[in-house]
């Protein structure tokens, strides 16, 4: 076994014990328990058990069955674990109740409980060996016993347990703070750099200069240190009878002088990774990411940042990841232990997880992504919010040159679960059973990434989003992964179904049918080439129905230079009416006259050529005075020679694409404006021939379910005369409109026009 040398600290609230080298955290550890529980965590009966967390320190999965944990060390397989996997940097809790409980995978109980004097404690794999272990130590009330953040070989009390996440760093019982001079910035001349630990005298300050965790080996700060090169710098006090404190980093960047004159009318971002080399998806780089906004209209880099903060970043995206301008996934993390933290960049609402989109070739406008975002949120739709910004990248501690400027990107919320991104319940480990379980999920139709294998539904394969499917193929969570492939078959078998379009046993008790129009009409105007098969998401709220949103990826849509979007003026620029569920879907008039009825709605609106025009013109202003860099720094062509060119292309073809659906569709009926004397007289202008505008004046719709004509529908001949508490419901008809080469069924009907007196 191996040797623990310890103390007690300060003011009897903790000891601190040092442990040899041979315990080794690269794999799954004891990293806190809590003995006496008199006010903490409730275990799943309403107890307040004792708790023993474990933690996966290596970079694998680690499958439990066959591992054991023992509060003796003459009986090391005194309770056995069950097949549950503790992902990498995950944690698992272990109630110590007595209750022996080994079936439930979402609540486990040990046979034993941990003694209030103390007692020894160990983690034990299946070949009988130690792996991790804690000598017993004598125990207080609801302060628990476990290992400091970043050097898990010291131990020590928590004040504040944290079951089931990382352990505290700060508070009573930590050494202090350390305070900077210098907050993270740009710097054009050399300065100098003081720490401290305020009023605490006797601390000790080590310190990296490499970006790296300072530990207790690490320097001990010398004192004042002359800043003349880029450096990132980390530090952490230490101080006799009390646990490290929490680690602080602040990162200095070298101006060169050729970047000193360097404005921008957008907000600009630094990117500073420790490593030249930009790591592929599925791995992370550390980062140092530092915006500066305008100031009276222009950012500079010689500004003081308006938010620097450490993170996380790799490239991303699929066929765009191998385009000469790669986009990023980023993250933002704390000053300490590079856990992911909510900040609010360029004045969007706070979140951890972010992407750098890189407008490529396909874009040459630039603007296609915040455009659709844009009309997807004035709908009533969350969409992610973007910012555009002009990016330096750059790595190790030279100054940063102006060649380090990596060109024009939009900045935009990535799509998970939260208040301000997809407003769904968050599923947690113990949401197993209805109605829990229900909800929520968000999945896409797309290529699977590195570990993903998806699962196939309505013809195709779905991937999981949030949760990942890591976390759902968990043993211990399989009732979720259960509840998923079973909503999707049932949602199959309805839509196939004898009764397909009844709302209580068909596809509308499954589907979000006004979220999916809504979806499709925008996808529709955009003309996007790798609609509903590719980067398609959707969603499923707790007790709700699937949900097709938010939308994503549109480069190769509005006119882009892909080649299969040229022609606005036809239906399938894009696979609208294939690919899962779709086809089965338009076969149905009222999901088909529903669309109808919502794209004249939005026609009238946010589809309008005056506000389509406009969103595009708003969005290209931002853009026009850093777009002959980006076109300059990735050697853009734009058609007709000229970025104006391009905005005149886009703007034309969208007039096209509103002009040509239009053209498809029986026109609604157009009320005259109410005549002066008796304002509740409605009449309609003339109609085309072959149609016909038919109306009721009871609510109800002129149109019947699939189509026919209401039997007390009236054709309109004249004026009509609203009475008190009338309701008119009008519609256009014309038996002769056909919609060509798109959907499977036409509707020889208009939307509705209501009014009501």
């Amino acid at each position: 076994m191996k040797r623990i040398v310890g103390f007690l600290m300060a003011l009897g609230l903790a000891q601190f014990v040092a442990l040899t080298a041979a315990e080794r955290f690269d794999s799954v550890y004891l990293s806190e328990f809590l003995a006496i529980n008199r006010a903490g965590l409730r275990d799943n009966d309403g107890d307040h058990s004792g708790w023993i967390e474990l933690y996966n320190g290596g970079n694998s999965p680690v499958n439990l069955a066959g591992w054991n944990l023992t509060d003796t060390r003459t009986n090391l397989t005194r309770w056995r674990f069950p097949g549950v996997v503790l992902l990498p940097d995950k944690y698992l809790l272990v109630f110590a109740s007595a209750k022996d409980r080994t079936k439930d995978l979402a609540h486990l109980h040990t046979n034993f409980k941990l003694a209030p004097e103390g007692n020894y404690l160990a983690l034990v794999n299946p070949q009988g060996g130690v792996v991790s272990e804690f000598a017993p130590a004598t125990q207080s009330p609801d302060v628990s016993d476990g290992r400091v953040r970043g050097e898990p070989a010291i131990r020590g009390y928590f004040n504040q347990p944290t079951p089931g996440r990382p352990n505290a760093s700060g508070g009573i019982g930590f050494a202090p703070e350390i305070a900077f001079s210098h907050p993270s910035g740009n710097f054009t001349e050399p300065f100098t750099l003081t720490l401290s630990t305020g009023p605490v005298t006797n601390a000790v300050i080590r310190y990296t200069l490499d970006g790296n965790l300072p530990t207790q080996t690490s320097p001990v700060w010398p004192g004042p240190l002359l800043i003349t090169n880029t450096v990132s710098l980390r530090a952490r006090a230490y101080q006799a009878g009390l646990l490290p404190g929490a680690p602080h980093s602040e990162v200095y960047l070298r101006l060169a002088t050729n970047t000193f004159n360097f404005t921008s009318t957008l907000p600009l971002l630094v990117m500073h990774s420790r490593s030249k080399d930009i790591p592929g998806p599925g791995r992370s780089a550390p980062l140092q990411l530092s915006f500066f906004e305008p100031l009276s209209g222009v950012s500079s880099l010689t500004n003081p940042p308006t938010l620097s903060t450490r993170g996380g970043f790799h490239t991303r995206g699929s066929s765009s990841s191998g385009m000469p301008q790669a986009g990023f996934a980023v993250h933002f993390y704390d000053a300490a232990f590079d856990e992911e933290r909510k900040r609010a960049p360029l004045g969007l609402p706070a979140e951890s997880d972010w992407v750098m989109y890189a407008p490529n070739s396909f874009d040459p406008v630039l603007i296609h992504n915040p455009f659709i975002h844009q009309l997807s949120r004035d709908m009533g739709r969350y969409s992610s919010r973007t910012r555009f910004v002009e990016v330096f990248l750059t790595s190790g501690n030279t100054p940063l040159q102006s060649n380090s400027y990596h060109g024009l990107y939009v900045l935009e919320e990535k799509i998970k679960i939260g208040k301000r991104r997809v407003n769904i319940d968050h599923l947690g480990a113990e949401d197993l059973e209805p109605p829990d379980v229900t909800g929520g999920y968000i999945f896409k139709i797309d290529r699977t990434g590195p570990g993903e294998s998806g699962f196939g539904a309505g013809g195709t394969t779905v991937v999981h989003v949030d949760p990942k499917e890591a976390t759902l193929r968990l043993p211990q969570r399989q009732a979720q992964l259960n509840y998923v492939h079973k909503y999707f078959q049932d949602f199959d078998r309805a839509l196939q179904g004898p009764k397909w379009r009844d709302p209580e046993v068909g596809y509308p008790a499954y589907f979000d049918v006004s979220a999916a129009i809504d979806f499709h009409v925008l996808e529709v105007l955009s003309g996007n080439v790798d609609s509903i098969v590719l980067s398609t998401y959707f969603h499923k709220p707790r007790n709700g129905k699937l949900t097709y949103g938010p939308h994503w990826d549109f480069d190769r849509a509005l006119g882009s230079t892909d080649g299969r979007d040229d022609n606005p003026r036809q239906w399938n620029t894009g696979p609208f009416f294939s690919g899962p569920w779709w086809p089965r879907l338009f076969s149905d008039p009222d999901f088909w006259q529903l669309w109808v009825d919502r794209w004249q709605e939005l026609r009238q609106t946010h589809f309008s050529v005056t506000n389509l025009h406009a969103v595009a013109d708003r969005l290209a202003d931002e853009v026009r005075e850093a777009q002959p860099r980006q076109y300059r720094r990735w050697n853009f062509q734009p058609r007709g020679g000229s970025y104006q060119s391009e905005m005149n292309h886009m703007k034309a073809w969208l007039s096209n694409r509103v002009d040509f659906v239009d053209q498809q569709l029986t026109p609604h009926p157009q009320l005259l404006p109410p005549g002066a004397s008796n304002p509740m007289v409605i009449q309609f202008s003339p109609t085309s021939t072959n149609t016909t505008i038919y109306y009721t004046l009871d609510g109800l719709d002129p149109r019947l379910s699939q189509g026919a004509i209401r039997t007390n529908a009236m054709a309109y001949t004249g004026p009509i005369m609203l009475t008190t508490n009338t309701r008119l419901i009008a519609r256009a008809h014309n038996p002769k409109m056909r919609q060509n080469g798109g959907p499977p069924v036409s509707t020889p009907w208009s939307g509705p026009v209501t009014v009501s007196r």
